[in-house]
């Protein structure tokens, strides 16, 4: 068994060494639990080793450069390429930063992939793979009755892969006044390093309501107040937020090639053009308390059972270990 110091390089912003967090997601749990090295791109250098698993965060916002950062290591260290966001969003990088890219893919050890759908897009650049999934250790005592949610909340927006405004028509067609429908604000980020990707502009439809960002605290609270939520986008990212609805007992609507979506809540996971389908399981949700509860209660179960935090570290490390070979 290999016992090399990760680093996990990031812009995440924590500061460099070994940190523990309470309250665990992707990638804070794997952080927390198997007690990584934390690093930013810029100070790296003051830490690394020759030994060192080097596991690196993309996107970044100065791509060419932080490329060039992890070319440097890919032959004297372990190291491992994970990419924290849709996984189209680099095919809009410059075509000098996705050339550096794909020769790093070529050389590392491994890609860390969130979900199936990822890693069958990668297998085009990469022949290595771990699995790295979302987990928590946040889990609750779930009181929650068909009658009590307040509203339909739409989480999403705060991504740019929230494209076509489909869960906000979804919800207005199904939805009824006075019924309230939420979405999250989302504001077109204006700094240099995002200029070359495409960004929506904060989605207006009539009878949705904008909340602004929120503490964790308050997000929490926001999940368990809506009586169920509709996420349906043609790409997706990490799934943070689909472990989030499933331990908070409020069903959510989403894309079925994301695992996280599919594993927690498999009766309704649609393709992202099933339109009639989608809008059948947005209406069951609303008015059929029998389904509504078995949706919850799986979600609840399957949450535990399938994306606890240490489980799911545990069996990351082992998948890690497993992959690194001596560079001939």
């Amino acid at each position: 068994m290999f016992d090399n110091r990760v680093i996990y390089i990031s812009e995440l912003g924590y500061p460099d060494g070994y940190i523990k967090i309470d309250e665990h997601r992707l990638p804070q749990a794997y952080i927390s639990e198997l007690n990584w090295f934390v690093s930013s791109y810029n100070t790296l250098k003051r830490h690394v080793q020759e030994n060192d698993i080097l596991i690196f965060q993309t996107p970044t916002d100065d791509e060419l450069y932080n490329l060039k950062i992890i070319e440097s290591y890919i032959d004297t260290n372990f190291v491992f390429i994970t990419q924290e966001s849709c996984i189209f969003d680099w095919y809009d990088w410059t075509a000098e930063e996705q050339a550096l890219y794909i020769k790093l893919l070529d050389k590392c050890n491994g890609f860390l992939y969130h979900s199936e759908y990822d890693k069958q897009v990668m297998t085009a650049y990469c022949d290595n793979f771990v699995y790295y999934p979302g987990c928590t250790n946040q889990f609750y005592k779930i009181d929650k009755k068909f009658e009590d949610g307040e509203y339909i909340s739409i989480p999403g927006p705060i991504k740019r892969y929230q494209r076509g405004m489909l869960s906000h028509k979804l919800a207005v067609d199904c939805i009824s006044s006075p019924q309230r429908i939420f979405s999250m604000t989302y504001k077109r980020p204006t700094q240099a390093g995002n200029k070359l990707l495409s960004f929506p502009d904060n989605y207006k439809l009539k009878r949705i309501q904008h909340l602004d960002y929120m503490s964790k605290d308050k997000w929490k609270e926001f999940i368990y107040g809506s009586k169920f939520g509709i996420d349906m986008n043609r790409d997706f990212s990490g799934g943070n937020v689909c472990i989030e609805y499933a331990a908070l007992g409020t069903p959510l609507v989403g894309n079925i090639n994301l695992d996280y979506q599919r594993n927690l809540f498999p009766d309704i996971s649609f393709e992202f053009n099933d339109t009639e389908n989608i809008k059948k399981a947005i209406k069951r949700l609303n008015t059929e308390e029998d389904f509504y509860n078995y949706i919850k209660h799986t979600a609840i179960k399957r949450v535990k059972d399938i994306y606890s935090s240490k489980v799911v570290t545990e069996k990351f490390k082992s998948d890690l270990m497993m992959k690194l070979t001596v560079k001939l």
